[in-house]
């Protein structure tokens, strides 16, 4: 997947929103990206909204291991604050999102979050790879086992080793490399 993770003015002080609002855009695309390929191999998904489904999973994950990367180069006060306008900006992203593809006027975000948190929750309690910087066995098999859920009948056995074996190493690298450049400042540009 190809992205953009270079901040145009390499000499200004880059804002915590910033850093959030770009990872949340980020971690979008990677999401509706989980969905192409899923569907690209053949799994089934039948609806806008039970492909939405998927990638509210999907970033919910992200988040969570957003936070895990995150943890050892802020104070708790500073990944609070960006793993919060992270979510903050990723619900706002999902009810538009939803609104234009499933109906305007409802709710979506509160639903988004109480997923968010959920997820959260329950990852937290899930092993993480320290060596290889990436999420643990069960970590993994949670996450694909929620995508699974709302997938499509046809196939949906398979779908979990599919997302613990190909989607979540493709997902992680990804997110790293915009974390690498836009998070942790290699882009250059200074960070505030």
């Amino acid at each position: 997947m190809r992205m953009r993770t270079k901040w145009h003015n390499k000499e200004r002080e880059v804002s915590v929103d910033e850093k959030a609002n770009t990872m949340a855009f980020i971690s979008w695309r990677i999401a509706m990206a989980l969905v192409l390929n899923l569907e690209n191999e053949n799994f089934q998904t039948d609806t806008q909204k039970q492909r939405l489904d998927v990638i509210q999973e999907a970033l919910a994950f992200l988040v969570s291991v957003t936070d895990r990367l995150v943890a050892g180069q802020m104070t708790d006060d500073e990944r609070q604050e960006f793993i919060v306008k992270f979510a903050t900006k990723l619900a706002k992203i999902f009810q538009e999102n939803s609104e234009d593809l499933i109906a305007h006027g409802a709710d979506y975000k509160t639903d988004f979050i109480n997923t968010l948190n959920q997820r959260l929750n329950s990852y937290a309690e899930c092993g993480w790879d320290s060596e290889k910087d990436m999420p643990g066995f069960q970590y993994k098999r949670d996450f694909g086992d929620h995508v699974a859920t709302q997938m499509g009948e046809k196939d949906n056995k398979y779908v979990t080793e599919q997302v613990m074996e190909i989607e979540v190493p493709d997902m992680m690298e990804n997110l790293k490399k915009a974390k690498f450049e836009m998070v942790d400042g290699h882009s250059s540009a200074r960070l505030g």
